[in-house]
């Protein structure tokens, strides 16, 4: 997938982060059922694209994100909010909030590669399907269920 598709999909995710409840409910996801916001943002975004949900490449999309989400995200996340609860650190906060957002573009500009063979799915594609896909534990789990769907439909 060329760069400018990538690029296409940081967009789209700084275009939908500017929305407070789309935001609010993406780090619900986060926090609440540890569903990696980039991910989410990957599924969305596939959907609009009219392109076909494909669950072989929804799951190896989906281990990379969350071995990323493991590996890095999460300890930066931690050690970014602790350093919110020191008045003393601002900056340090900061500088950890700048590297959390790196990573999180880095996997942004990273699962569109994985894309590259799906087909158009010749019609709309709802979201659901690809989120279903990508995020298979919501079959069992009623809030997990309620705020995807509370997602989609921002």
């Amino acid at each position: 997938m060329d760069d400018t598709v990538k690029q296409d999909l940081w967009r789209y995710a700084l275009l939908r982060w500017q929305d407070r409840a789309f935001e609010q409910a993406c780090l619900r996801l986060q926090d609440d059922y540890q569903v990696p916001v980039s991910l989410l943002l990957c599924g969305l975004w596939l959907a609009e694209a009219g392109k076909q949900p494909d669950a072989i490449i929804g799951r190896r999309m989906a281990e990379v994100a969350q071995q990323f989400e493991t590996d890095y995200l999460r300890p930066l996340r931690s050690v970014r909010r602790k350093a919110a609860d020191d008045a003393r650190l601002p900056e340090f906060k900061r500088q950890i909030q700048q590297v959390e957002l790196e990573g999180e573009r880095w996997l942004l500009t990273t699962l569109p590669g994985m894309c590259d063979n799906l087909l158009p799915a010749g019609r709309p594609v709802d979201a659901m399907g690809w989120l279903l896909v990508l995020v298979p534990e919501v079959a069992q789990c009623e809030g997990l269920q309620k705020t995807l769907g509370e997602l989609v439909a921002l």
